[in-house]
């Protein structure tokens, strides 16, 4: 997955993922306990990250059960460890997986990322097992228009786009997904949406501070936004007087017909 601009390897990448996982886990979690995930399932987590979620399953399925937990870049997986749990560098646009292994397959603020996610979901839905799920978790940030403050918008839009600038993508598309999703093989296609509301100083307010830190050069060497504006909107963001909306969820789910 060429272009990716938030590199694992960046000295914060580990608190900065801990924080996204800190307010998206939960929801995650209830999805995969109401699909049925449960001892003996074989597990497949896309683009593991920080490895919350597959460490999570890897105590949901058991010793019965096993998960195979992915990303381009493993260096913050490599520290889980259990007899059910294997971890692999792997590129979803390039490079193919087990077919029809798995009973569940997830991934979670991915498809944004890629030039191509139908590529990546047509990939995913050949590693279900029939009558296995295929779980995808997105985000779509048009709340962030919703905002009074142009300092706040103008800054989301400028960071969000900036990041997925290198493939081509934007991050104000997930509302195709549903449909993106429900025009493959799949049947029981279900999907549910929201929009967090963040705190100035909380956990998701310093998530996007994190990831303007990291993003930074490129953010004003493109002009996507002065630094003035930047400077302003982080001050904002760190301000427990200041509210907005966050990014808006999209998470859609189908299964593979028996």
């Amino acid at each position: 997955m060429s272009g990716y601009a938030l590199d694992n390897s960046w000295d914060r990448a580990k608190r900065r993922l801990a924080l996204l996982e800190y307010f998206l886990d939960p929801k995650t979690k209830r999805r995969m306990q109401a699909l049925g995930v449960s001892q003996g399932w074989n597990c497949l987590e896309i683009a593991a990250g920080g490895g919350s979620i597959a460490r999570w399953l890897s105590e949901a399925v058991g010793d019965s059960g096993k998960v195979l937990a992915t990303d381009i870049n493993t260096a913050l997986l490599k520290g889980l460890s259990a007899p059910n749990l294997e971890t692999r560098d792997h590129d979803i646009l390039t490079e193919d997986l087990p077919e029809a292994a798995f009973d569940i397959v997830h991934c979670r603020w991915l498809l944004h990322h890629l030039p191509t996610p139908e590529v990546a979901i047509e990939r995913m839905i050949k590693a279900v097992r029939p009558g296995g799920w295929l779980l995808l978790e997105e985000v779509d940030f048009f709340p962030v228009h919703a905002s009074s403050n142009a300092d706040y918008s103008d800054f989301m839009s400028a960071l969000v786009n900036t990041v997925v600038s290198a493939s081509g993508r934007d991050c104000f598309w997930a509302r195709a997904l549903p449909v993106m999703v429900a025009e493959r093989s799949l049947v029981d296609v279900t999907g549910v949406g929201g929009f967090s509301l963040l705190q100035g100083g909380g956990e998701e307010a310093e998530f996007f501070v994190l990831t303007a830190e990291q993003m930074r050069d490129r953010m004003l060497e493109s002009q996507a936004i002065d630094e003035a504006k930047l400077d302003r909107a982080l001050a904002l963001l760190a301000d427990p007087a200041f509210w907005a909306f966050g990014g808006g969820e999209v998470a859609v789910w189908g299964r593979k017909a028996a």
